[in-house]
């Protein structure tokens, strides 16, 4: 393999790596947080952390002599295989740790996530991101007539490839555990290209090119305030650096967030604003002629206008991710038009990954501790309004009068455009909250208690998680041990539940995931509930010493809650015989898909008492259609499925979808008629096809 090859497929695979093993391990572990949207959100800070470490080293090591840089990269080339080769022997695989790593229910999921990713591919992550700026700058010293920006933008078409690739032709064919064996394959082709270009700077010292004749001429990327003569960056050339990668890695963060809150937090929905993002990435380092300053600035301003109003799903998913591109492609296209000369190449970098990472974790780790609400997207939206408008006010200082001041009206159009996207914000949260007793949000999402009337005069509460309803309870009268909204005693729960009256024992019962507490309702004298929640706020509702909901405290029943994630709990347990199972955990809209596989219904199946026990699956949603995907996982445990929809809407009611399951055929009789052959795959631990479950 000659020099420049090895250097394009060092940095081409490199980065292509770099993207599989994070979704990877973020899909690995999912369900150990309760497939919380949040875990994707840290991850991804983690991962823009070691990013960072990765370019400061390349940084460090840049400024070594030749021999030393190539002495040195080697060494820990060397120590990360020797570290894969244990783990292979150690490990299910060399970058998937075990069960033995699972976390611990009361501990920190944040703190617990970084120790995870860290522990399981820091260093091997740390050297593939440092490859495109380290490489980038050999290939420079070895090519001088060549631009290393082209391998820039060869590193981003490799990224691009992992991510694409991973939901289509990776996710769906291999298990967590062969990904990560095929995932060390690669990574060993990796460090082998990568000791060639290593072996191809001997002929390279460290003040002269290939030859030895004369120093190596200066690359540029484009004429740019800090890239004018060679001249080296000033302190502002590099705060604005900093800054025109931070808006669009907050924006990226702000807009997954708000899409898998909803949805479902899985890696295609994962994948498609990251791609975005380095497809804005590509298109401004790759092709900068087609960087037209004035036109994206206008459809930056455009799209944060259309982003005000109130828009269906559909218009609303296809605005975020429409101005997601224009916010990319504009600060993107700034960025590359100001990058500096080689000698350069390695600060840049560096400082491209520190402006990422702060934006990134801003609004992961920021927002939950600054706000209770979601308001991370309106505020991030400020942010770009305001920065674009400084862009083009610094930018008039270089211009001829009359071009300066179109900079300047524009500049001040864009910051009167982020002061109307922050008043807004404002009022929209003052009404949010006018009627609110109780806001929350931490890393399982943000929670609103609202205390309002009814025009009967009743007055109740209902929990809001993100923007959906989890419950209601009225504060007077008989009614406030009424169960009410998706569980009242026409919907599925309903039904099931009613049926134990006619036991002659006290029923035994396990609910995933608790809301308000409101099955609790259905609870006798001798019963046993069980409540699984992973959400110790939610927790706090229902048992402090004055709590906003009461269904737990005035049910007869014994109540029994279990901490952290129900699916490992259930698998720690022994079988607790169950007479009925609901499973009700969604985190607002977002489905929790660990709870949906194959591997899931057999679990439940261990834990209900016989055949005739019935397993309860909420599927009410409205992005995405589950009765099917239920259905599936429920008969690969032996289960028969019935569909019951309450379509009645009240004061009390809410329309519910319940899929309810038994091995008995006969135990479902009264519900309604049993679903024939499943249509569809079931989901698996290993591959969950969200596609096929969408309401296009």
């Amino acid at each position: 393999m000659n020099g420049a090859a090895a250097f394009g497929l060092a940095i081409g695979l490199g980065a292509c790596l770099l993207f599989q093993i994070q979704f990877l391990l973020a899909k690995l572990i999912l369900p150990w947080f309760g497939g919380s949207p949040s875990v994707w959100s840290t991850s991804l800070v983690v991962f823009q952390v070691l990013l960072l470490a990765g370019y400061a080293y390349a940084h460090a090591i840049a400024a070594l002599p030749r021999r030393a840089q190539a002495l040195r990269h080697g060494t820990v080339i060397a120590i990360v295989l020797v570290l894969l080769a244990w783990r292979a022997v150690a490990w299910p695989s060399p970058v998937t740790p075990g069960d033995g790593w699972k976390p611990a229910p009361d501990a920190s999921p944040v703190t617990q996530i970084l120790v995870l990713l860290t522990g399981a591919i820091g260093l091997p992550f740390v050297l593939l991101a440092s490859t495109s700026p380290l490489l980038q700058r050999w290939y420079a010293d070895c090519y001088p007539d060549r631009s290393p920006y082209r391998l820039y933008a060869l590193s981003n078409l490799g990224s691009l490839a992992g991510l694409l690739s991973y939901p289509w032709l990776v996710e769906p064919y291999l298990d967590v555990f062969q990904q990560g064996r095929w995932w060390t394959v690669g990574y060993v082709v990796y460090a082998l290209a990568t000791i060639t270009c290593l072996c191809s700077m001997r002929g390279v010292d460290d003040a002269h090119g290939p030859h030895g004749d004369a120093p190596a001429a200066p690359v540029m990327a484009e004429t740019g305030p800090a890239a004018e003569g060679g001249a080296p960056p000033t302190r502002v050339d590099q705060i604005i650096w900093l800054l025109l990668a931070a808006v669009p890695a907050a924006m990226l963060q702000a807009t997954t967030t708000k899409i898998t809150q909803d949805v479902a937090a899985v890696p295609f929905l994962w994948m498609v604003p990251l791609a975005i993002y380095l497809l804005t990435f590509i298109v401004a380092f790759e092709l900068p002629r087609l960087f037209q300053r004035e036109l994206l600035t206008l459809a930056v301003a455009l799209g944060i206008a259309a982003a005000l109003p109130e828009w269906s799903a559909r218009v609303t998913l296809a605005t975020m991710l429409g101005l997601l591109a224009a916010i990319g492609w504009c600060f993107h296209g700034e960025l590359a038009s100001r990058a500096p000369t080689p000698a350069w190449l390695t600060r840049y970098f560096l400082l491209v990954s520190a402006g990422g990472a702060s934006g990134s974790a801003i609004v992961a780790l920021g927002a939950p501790v600054l706000f209770d609400g979601l308001v991370e997207y309106p505020l991030t939206l400020v942010a770009a309004a305001l920065l674009l408008g400084v862009v083009h006010v610094v930018r008039a200082e270089l211009m001829e009068l009359r071009r300066a001041r179109v900079a300047r009206v524009a500049g001040v159009m864009c910051a009167l455009l982020g002061g109307m996207v922050a008043a807004k914000t404002a009022l929209g949260w003052a009404d949010l909250t006018s009627d609110s007793v109780f806001t929350s949000r931490n890393f399982f999402g943000a929670l609103r208690v609202r205390e309002q009337q009814f025009d009967t005069g009743e007055r109740y509460r209902r929990l809001q998680h993100g923007t959906t309803l989890h419950g209601l309870q009225y504060l007077q009268g008989a009614k406030t041990t009424l169960a009410t909204t998706y569980y009242t005693t026409s919907s599925g729960v309903g039904l099931a539940l009613g049926a134990l009256s006619t036991l002659e024992r006290p029923a035994r019962v396990g609910i995933i995931g608790l809301g308000t507490g409101t099955l609790a309702a259905y609870g006798r004298k001798g019963d046993a509930f069980t409540f699984f929640e992973i959400d110790p706020q939610v927790v706090a509702l229902s048992v402090a010493p004055t709590p906003l909901f009461r269904y737990l405290r005035d049910s007869p029943a014994t109540i029994t809650i279990e901490g952290g994630d129900a699916r490992l709990s259930l698998e720690r347990d022994a079988a607790y015989g169950f007479d009925v199972l609901a499973v009700d955990a969604f985190s607002s809209d977002s489905v929790p898909v660990h709870l949906l596989t194959r591997e899931a219904f057999t679990l439940y199946a261990r834990h209900l008492r016989g055949p005739r026990s019935v397993l309860a699956v909420h599927v009410s949603n409205r992005y995405l259609e589950l009765a099917g995907i239920v259905q599936a996982g429920g008969a690969t445990a032996g289960f028969t499925s019935v569909e019951v929809v309450d379509d009645l809407v009240t004061n009390d009611h809410e329309r519910s979808t319940w899929m309810l399951l038994a091995r008995d055929p006969d135990a479902l009789a009264s519900f309604g008629l049993q679903w024939s052959t499943p249509a569809i795959a079931p989901w698996t631990d290993a591959s969950s096809n969200l596609l096929q479950a969408v309401r296009w």
